[in-house]
């Protein structure tokens, strides 16, 4: 058996947010969701910078959606800049994009 050696997922604060780095697939989504807990902005909209994410799949548009109830929870939004191109596919594919883009 190969060891595993698929980068960790990293959040980084950002102005505002924070910027994810490594995979974003249904194996790490949870490591994502206990790390905004710490970087979400105090006050106002959150910008989430996806531009370091190396790998996504459905489970970035499932983190996407749960971030903008619990903005939605606080009265906020979030703004997602640099969504992989393939996340944008499957959320047209979905019939979501305008969800996400917007």
């Amino acid at each position: 058996m190969k060891p595993d050696i698929t980068p960790a997922p990293m959040m980084q604060p950002i102005a505002g947010g924070f910027a994810l780095a490594g995979p974003l697939t249904i194996a790490t989504a949870s490591v994502y969701v206990e790390s905004a807990r710490e970087h979400w902005p105090e006050e106002g909209d959150a910008t989430i910078d996806f531009a370091g994410v190396t790998e996504a799949d459905s489970a970035a548009l499932a983190l996407i959606f749960k971030w903008q109830r619990d903005a939605e929870k606080k009265g906020r939004k979030i703004h997602c800049l640099n969504i992989p191109a393939n996340v944008i596919t499957l959320a047209k594919l979905y019939g979501v994009d305008d969800l996400i883009t917007a």
